[in-house]
């Protein structure tokens, strides 16, 4: 039952990743590649990492193909979504950061859960550090990739407690799952504990601590 929920679980948080990749790069006006390119990247850029830090080889990503068709099909809808729907309306677009950052903190969740789920599956159960951090780089590591793509800084580096969220959630999964052996529990507990704390860093405009204080 738990590997059922965990599966769907990541095509959730995938499709939210491919979706907010996407969604930046229709902002950008890339073109249907360039679209897919960024979608991919922010799906299944962090698993890869994930997989490569664990010695799984091939990444899932080669070898379980409905992810991937999930994250082209995600990407092929915010395509025709922006062109028919947006056209040469630019006032419609107003909105697609706080949509980009819902599907972010979605995917974010997910992954970062689901990281600590297969680090344990692989053996690494009694190691908190490594299991944890394997979570937070399959959470954070796509949207890295993204925002290098893009042009932008990453946002784990920059805004509204973004890896902090992560790791809370990585390690409430880890000592839940592990520690409590309540894996059932800790799934939806470590997913909703990082989108909640990303929802309210951005509602809220929590930051952490910098050397200056500039917007």
């Amino acid at each position: 039952m738990l590997n059922d929920l965990l599966f769907a679980a990541e095509a959730l948080g995938l499709i939210a990743f491919a979706a907010s990749g996407a969604m930046l790069a229709a902002e950008k006006n890339l073109d249907i590649f360039g679209i897919w390119v960024l979608a991919m990247v922010t799906a299944l850029g962090g698993g890869v990492m994930r997989d490569l830090l664990l010695g799984i080889t091939p990444p899932a990503m080669f070898s379980n193909y409905i992810f991937f068709l999930l994250a082209t099909l995600t990407a092929c809808v915010v395509f025709l979504a922006y062109r028919f729907a947006c056209g040469n309306n630019a006032g419609c677009c107003i909105n697609y950061r706080a949509l980009v950052n819902c599907f972010d903190a979605v995917g974010l969740g997910v992954f970062s859960v689901s990281g600590v789920s297969v680090a344990i599956e692989q053996g690494f159960a009694s190691n908190p550090i490594l299991a944890v951090s394997v979570g937070v780089v399959t959470g954070i590591g796509g949207g890295m990739l993204r925002d290098l793509l893009n042009g932008e800084i990453p946002s784990v580096l920059r805004k509204h407690v973004y890896a902090l969220a992560a790791i809370i959630g990585a390690a409430l999964y880890y000592i839940l799952a592990v520690w409590c052996e309540l894996p059932l529990v800790a799934l939806p507990c470590g997913i909703l504990a990082t989108f909640a704390i990303r929802m309210a860093a951005t509602c809220y405009k929590w930051h952490l601590p910098r050397p200056l204080d500039r917007k």
